[in-house]
């Protein structure tokens, strides 16, 4: 069957929400697994100018023409570094009701120290409706 692409793409990120792999596919989690623990820059594109300064193939060039581009040593470690979180800093942002300061977090999320409420006596089952199952049934 076929189903529509899902890509979604904001502020230079791109993300492919059509993989998916089957619970017995172990070839198709490896692939997954190597490409998300790749590492951010590719080698293979990485080279030494004449001049000893390096060298960064780009996949595509540029509209002026330009396919590489060239730093020191230290231009381009500060440049990788720049990538590199802060310490202790959480790399899990939330937006919308789960952000921080949302008005409407505190009704959504349970409080510290607040003491559960207790369980309420269930509802009688509308005539006509099916009983619950649950998936050992």
């Amino acid at each position: 069957m076929w189903a529509p692409a899902r890509p979604a793409f904001l502020e230079g990120f791109s993300l492919h929400a059509n993989t998916h792999l089957h619970a017995n596919d172990r070839q198709g989690l490896e692939r997954l697994c190597r490409y998300g623990a790749r590492g951010a820059l590719a080698l293979e594109r990485l080279s030494r100018a004449e001049d000893g300064r390096i060298a960064w193939r780009m996949k595509r060039p540029l509209p002026d023409g330009t396919t590489h581009l060239f730093f020191t040593g230290l231009e381009l470690l500060r440049r990788v570094a720049s990538l590199i979180p802060p310490p202790r800093s959480n790399l899990t942002r939330f937006h919308g009701v789960f952000a921080p300061g949302a008005k409407l977090r505190p009704f959504l999320l349970p409080q510290a120290g607040a003491e559960p409420k207790p369980e309420e006596a269930p509802a009688a089952p509308l005539r006509g409706a099916r009983p619950e199952r649950t998936c050992a049934q």
